[in-house]
């Protein structure tokens, strides 16, 4: 009883910690004033979404960003779906490369240079829509925010209740491992116990790729949820080495 109390506790400590790594992991976005933008340019000017806001002309592609009659900067189509954001198939395994490759080429686009002699419309419009881009692209970038989003798109996302893994020998591991970075201060330790981790989110990570393609959403919160500990003792383990002077 003793154990399965400390196997719990560890479960609640070790999220709380992974909750505050995981958001401060990331850089804040400052809010995204897109809504504003929206009911200025299409409901005060009465202009349909998948028309140009400026000169009315039917807009043909989600990855167009100027109006092929007037030039000028649109706003997204897309705002929710990440992945066609970037034109990419939506799915877990995704080319990295090109990702990059298609945010550098949007951003490139995007950049407030460009807009320095444009109208006030068009600099909010490329400020927002940069903003949204980087966001977007901070939830693909990183595997465990990827399959968050992907099981929000497929209306399945996690909930308060399901942070906690069901798995008295999973937790019993998890303690072990976070007593065991608790109590070591060598280098090569923690060095060996990082290489360690990141071998388990590999596996974890082509676990959740398989549970995607078969459509297994709730086996896939599963090991996500997993994910969400091994990351968690991963920026850990990192946050140390760095205290320490080491990049690993």
């Amino acid at each position: 009883m003793l154990v399965l109390n400390r196997i719990k506790q560890l479960s609640s400590v070790t999220f709380a910690k992974f909750e505050r790594n995981y958001h401060n992991f990331n850089p804040r976005l400052k809010p995204n004033s897109l809504s504003a933008v929206l009911h200025k340019s299409f409901v005060s000017q009465r202009f349909h979404p998948n028309t140009c806001w400026k000169c009315g002309l039917e807009r043909k592609s989600v990855a167009g960003l100027f109006c092929d009659q007037c030039k000028v900067l649109q706003t997204p189509l897309e705002t929710k779906n990440f992945f066609r954001i970037f034109n990419l198939d939506e799915k877990f395994d995704i080319d990295a490369k090109e990702l990059h490759m298609q945010y550098r080429r949007l951003q490139a686009q995007l950049h407030p240079d460009k807009f320095t002699q444009k109208t006030a419309e068009e600099k909010e419009i490329s400020e927002s829509f940069s903003s949204l881009v980087n966001k977007a692209y901070n939830n693909l970038q990183f595997p465990l925010k990827r399959a968050e989003h992907l099981l929000e798109l497929r209306g399945d996302q996690l909930n308060e209740k399901e942070n906690a893994v069901d798995d008295p020998e999973f937790l019993m591991e998890m303690m072990e491992l976070n007593e065991e970075l608790e109590n070591t201060t060598n280098v090569e330790k923690l060095k060996a116990l990082n290489i360690k981790n990141r071998t388990q989110l590999e596996i974890i990570t082509k676990n959740i790729d398989e549970c995607f393609k078969e459509n297994d959403l709730k086996q896939a919160k599963y090991f996500v949820i997993k994910m969400k500990y091994y990351t968690s003792l991963g920026n850990r383990i990192n946050a140390i080495l760095r205290e320490l002077g080491i990049v690993d």
